[in-house]
C-alpha cells in the first residue's frame, strides 16, 4: 500500500490514470443518482396527477347527480295539478298558497343541499319561497334560451346571514317556456355555493380542497374556498385561459403562478359545462422531497469514496506493465532534485523510443537515398552511353544490373509544355514542383506495365526507362500515358507531350531508344500539345521532302504591303498548312527563311522612326522555341501587323512632309499678295493644283486656322503697323491691306484688338510721346 501511495504522489501518469478513473466513477454515480431521483420525482408527480383527476372526477360526478336531482325536482313540480292550478290563477288565494308552500317545503326538507324553492306568479305578483326570501326581480330580466336556465347570483337580505350576501347557484324553470311572454310564471331552486364546497371537501379529504375551485365556461368562479372570490372573473389568468382554450374533458399541465411552479389539473362536467380545477404547488406535492434528496446525496458520497479507493487499486494494477517497461528502458533513472518533483513516466519512455525511432529513420533515409542516387546515376549513364564503371562500384553495378534485366527496353520522353524559357512562363520553384509531380505520377501509373524508372533530366524534360519482356509495347501503355496527361492537366493545369522511343534489345541500345524518343517528341510542333508520338505517327513527316512555298511567301508580302488583315491571315494559314506535312526541321527552317524574306522585302522601313530590327531577331528566336504550329502562326501574325503599322506610319510621315512644304508655300503667297482684294482659297487652290476643300482641311490641320482667318489676321497685323507708323487715314490703310470696306475693316480690327483703328492710333501716339519725354 505504501508503494502505491508513493507512486500516486511521484508519478504523473499514475496520478492522471487515477484521476481519470475517479472522474469516471464520479460522473457515472452522479448521473445515475440524478436520473433515479428525477425518475422518482416524475413518477410521484404523475401519481399525484392521477389521484387529482380521480378526485375531481368524483366531485364532477357528485355535481352531475345534484344537477340531475334538481332537474327531476323541477319536472315533478310541473306535473303536480295543484302547482299547475296555482300558476294559472289570477286571483290571490291564501289557502292555495299555503298548500303550495307545504308541498315545496317537503321537497326542500328531503334534499339537504337545496337551500330553498320558490314559485313566482306574475299575474298576481305572488311569490312563495320556502326560506321566506324576497323575490329577486333580476330573475325575470334573464333571456329564456331553454326550458331550464342556470344563474349564479348573490342576494343580500336584511336580517339574514349576519348581513352578508347569500351566494346561490339558482336553477330557473319556465313552465310556459313555449309562449315566451314577460308575464310567464317562474320556478327557481336555490343551491348554496357552500354545498358544492362541502362536497369537494368531503371527497378530497379537506387538505387538498384549499386549492380546488369551480368555474363555468366563461371563467367565472362558481365555488371557491375564499367566499370573496364568488362570481369573480378569472378568465384573464393564463392558466384559466389555457383550460378554456383546450376545452378537453380532463388534462394536467404545469404553470407558474405568483412566481411559483404549480401543477394544474382539471375535469369538465358533462352535464353542467363546469370546470373543476385543482392547483397544487410543486413544493407541497412531495412533502419529504428534501429528505429524499439528502439521503440520495449521502448515498452518492459513499459510493464516490468507494470509487476513489477502487480507482487507486485499479490504477496500480494497470500501471504495473508501464513500471516494468520503465525499469527496462531506464534501468537507473536519475533521482529528482526535489522530493516533490513529479516524474512523467510516459514522457520518459516516449523520449527513449523517439530517440531509437529517429536513429532508425535516419539510417533508412541514408540507405534509401544512397541507393536511389546510385540507381539514377547508373540509368543516366545508360541513357548517354557512358561507361558504367565510373557510376558506382562493381558490386553495386552488378546488383542494379540484375534489377534492370530487360531484356527489352523502351524509353519515354515527357516534355512539359510552356515550361521554357525558364522564368518567363513558369517560375523556377514551380518548375521543380512540376517535374517532381510528373516523376511521381509517371511512376505510379506506369508501374503496372512493368519495371519503370523515371529520371528528371532538367528543364522541361523527364525520361522513363521501361523494361519489356517482348519487343512489342504492351496495350496498356497508351491508356496509361493518356491518364498521366489527364491527371497533370486536371490538377496542375499543364500539358505534357510524350515521345515513345523505339524498343531495343539489351542495355547497350538504350541510348538509341532515348534519341528516337527525343526526335519523336519534337513533332509536338506539328501535332500540338498533349500529343503522344512514336515512329508510326512521325514516319511520313520524315519521308516527305517539301519545297519552299515561294508562292505563299509572295502572297504574304503583297498582303502586308497592302495592309489588309484578312489576306495576311489567309496567306499565313496557307503557309503553315503547307509546312504541316513536312518534318520539324523543315518547319523551323522554312519559317525562319520566310521571316528573313519579310525583313528583306521591307528593309526600307528601317529609316522610319520607331522601326526596330530587334523585333526580327526576337521573332526568329520565338520560332525556334515554339511548341506548336499555332504559336508560329501567332508569331507571323504579330510580326506582319508590326510591319503593316510601320508601312502606315511611313506613309503618314511622307504625306506630312509633303503637306508641310505645300502649306509653307501657301503662307508665303498670302504674305506676298495680301494687299490684293481678290485673293481667295479658290485662287490659291487652283495655283496649288488641289481642290479648295482638301486644301482648306490641310491648311487648318497645319495652322489651326482657316484660310480666311489666316488671311484676315495677316492683313490686320499689317494694318496695325501702318496705323502706328504712318499718318494715312484708316480708309487708305484698309485699302492698302486689301480690305476695301472701311466698316468691315473697323469691325474686324476691333474684334481682334478690342479697339477701333482711330483709338488704337491715339493709344500708340500717347505711348510715343511718353517715350520721347523720357
Amino acid at each position: 500500500m505504501r508503494a502505491t501511495i508513493n507512486r500516486l504522489v511521484r508519478y504523473k501518469a499514475f496520478q492522471k490514470l487515477t484521476i481519470s478513473y475517479f472522474l469516471l466513477v464520479l460522473l457515472t454515480v452522479s448521473l445515475l443518482s440524478s436520473v433515479l431521483f428525477s425518475l422518482f420525482s416524475r413518477s410521484a408527480i404523475k401519481e399525484i396527477e392521477r389521484n387529482s383527476r380521480a378526485m375531481l372526477s368524483q366531485i364532477t360526478y357528485a355535481s352531475d347527480v345534484v344537477y340531475n336531482q334538481v332537474v327531476t325536482i323541477g319536472n315533478t313540480l310541473l306535473i303536480q295539478p295543484e302547482i299547475l292550478s296555482f300558476l294559472d290563477e289570477t286571483v290571490e288565494n291564501k289557502v292555495s298558497n299555503y298548500h303550495i308552500f307545504q308541498q315545496i317545503e317537503q321537497i326542500t326538507n328531503v334534499n339537504p343541499y337545496i337551500h330553498s324553492i320558490g314559485i313566482h306568479r306574475p299575474s298576481t305578483g305572488t311569490t312563495i319561497d320556502t326560506a321566506g326570501l324576497p323575490f329577486d326581480a333580476s330573475l325575470t330580466a334573464l333571456s329564456k334560451k331553454q326550458y331550464m336556465e342556470f344563474y349564479p347570483r348573490s342576494l343580500k337580505v336584511a336580517g339574514r346571514n349576519n348581513g352578508k350576501s347569500l351566494q346561490f347557484l339558482t336553477f330557473l324553470l319556465y313552465p310556459n317556456f313555449s309562449y315566451q311572454t314577460t308575464g310567464n310564471p317562474l320556478i327557481y331552486i336555490n343551491v348554496e355555493e357552500q354545498s358544492i364546497l362541502t362536497t369537494i371537501r368531503k371527497i378530497s379529504k379537506a387538505d387538498a380542497a384549499n386549492n380546488i375551485f369551480v368555474i363555468n365556461n366563461e371563467g367565472k368562479v362558481l365555488s371557491h374556498t375564499d367566499s370573496n372570490l364568488f362570481l369573480d372573473d378569472l378568465s384573464e389568468e393564463e392558466y384559466v385561459r389555457t383550460i378554456l382554450i383546450e376545452n378537453q374533458e380532463e388534462n394536467s399541465f404545469t404553470t407558474t403562478i405568483a412566481n411559483q411552479k404549480n401543477l394544474v389539473t382539471y375535469v369538465k362536467s358533462e352535464q353542467l359545462d363546469w370546470y373543476f380545477v385543482s392547483v397544487s404547488p410543486y413544493s407541497e406535492l412531495i412533502s419529504d422531497i428534501d429528505q429524499l434528496r439528502g439521503i440520495t446525496l449521502l448515498v452518492t458520497a459513499g459510493i464516490v469514496l468507494a470509487g476513489l479507493l477502487l480507482s487507486v487499486l485499479l490504477t496500480s494494477s494497470m500501471n504495473r506493465p508501464l513500471s516494468a517497461l520503465l525499469e527496462k528502458v531506464m534501468p537507473a533513472p536519475a533521482t529528482p532534485a526535489s522530493g516533490l518533483a513529479l516524474i512523467d513516466e510516459y514522457k520518459m519512455v516516449n523520449e527513449v523510443f523517439q530517440s531509437y525511432h529517429e536513429r532508425e529513420k535516419s539510417m533508412q533515409f541514408v540507405i534509401s537515398h544512397s541507393s536511389r542516387t546510385v540507381r539514377e546515376h547508373y540509368l543516366h549513364a545508360l541513357l548517354r552511353g557512358h561507361s558504367l564503371e565510373d557510376s558506382a562500384s562493381s558490386e553495386i553495378i552488378k546488383e542494379i544490373g540484375e534489377e534492370v534485366a530487360g531484356p527489352f527496353f523502351g524509353v519515354l520522353v515527357f516534355k512539359i509544355n510552356e515550361l521554357e524559357p525558364a522564368g518567363e512562363r513558369v517560375e523556377g520553384k514551380q518548375q521543380s514542383l512540376l517535374r517532381f509531380a510528373l516523376g511521381n505520377i509517371a511512376n505510379e501509373l506506369l508501374d503496372h506495365i512493368g519495371p519503370c524508372d523515371v529520371l528528371i533530366m532538367g528543364g522541361s524534360e523527364a525520361v522513363a526507362v521501361l523494361q519489356y519482356t517482348t519487343n512489342q509495347p504492351p496495350e496498356e501503355l497508351g491508356p496509361a500515358l493518356r491518364n498521366i496527361q489527364s491527371f497533370l492537366s486536371r490538377y496542375f493545369k499543364v500539358t505534357v507531350s510524350i515521345g515513345i522511343g523505339d524498343i531495343c534489345f539489351g542495355k547497350g541500345n538504350i541510348p538509341s531508344s532515348y534519341t528516337s524518343a527525343q526526335q519523336y517528341v519534337k513533332y509536338r510542333l506539328i501535332y500540338g500539345k498533349e500529343a503522344i508520338l512514336d515512329a508510326v505517327a512521325t514516319r511520313h513527316h520524315v519521308l516527305t521532302a517539301l519545297s519552299y512555298p515561294g508562292t505563299c511567301e509572295k502572297k504574304l508580302i503583297d498582303a502586308v504591303q497592302d495592309g489588309k488583315p484578312e489576306p495576311i491571315v489567309s496567306a499565313i494559314e496557307e503557309f503553315i498548312a503547307t509546312l504541316s506535312g513536312g518534318s520539324v526541321h523543315q518547319v523551323i527552317t522554312f519559317s525562319s527563311q520566310l521571316m528573313l524574306s519579310l525583313l528583306k522585302a521591307f528593309d526600307y522601313l528601317q529609316q522610319v522612326p520607331d522601326a526596330n530590327f530587334n523585333d526580327y531577331l526576337q521573332a526568329v528566336t520565338d520560332i525556334e522555341r515554339a511548341e506548336d504550329l499555332t504559336e508560329i502562326k501567332d508569331i507571323f501574325n504579330r510580326y506582319c501587323r508590326n510591319i503593316s503599322t510601320l508601312i502606315e506610319d511611313r506613309n503618314h510621315w511622307l504625306n506630312a512632309q509633303k503637306h508641310n512644304i505645300l502649306i509653307e508655300k501657301v503662307q508665303n503667297y498670302i504674305h506676298e499678295h495680301y494687299a490684293e482684294p481678290n485673293i481667295s482659297l479658290d485662287l490659291v487652290s487652283s495655283i496649288a493644283g488641289l481642290s479648295p476643300s482638301y486644301l482648306g482641311k490641310l491648311f487648318k490641320a497645319a495652322t489651326s486656322q482657316s484660310f480666311s482667318e489666316y488671311l484676315n489676321n495677316t492683313r490686320l497685323e499689317q494694318a496695325k503697323e501702318l496705323l502706328a507708323s504712318t499718318p494715312d487715314t484708316a480708309a487708305r490703310i484698309s485699302e492698302a491691306v486689301g480690305i476695301h470696306n472701311i466698316t468691315y475693316f473697323s469691325t474686324l480690327f476691333k474684334k481682334k484688338y478690342g479697339l477701333t483703328p482711330s483709338a488704337f492710333r491715339e493709344q500708340e501716339a500717347v505711348k510715343s510721346n511718353r517715350s520721347d519725354d523720357k
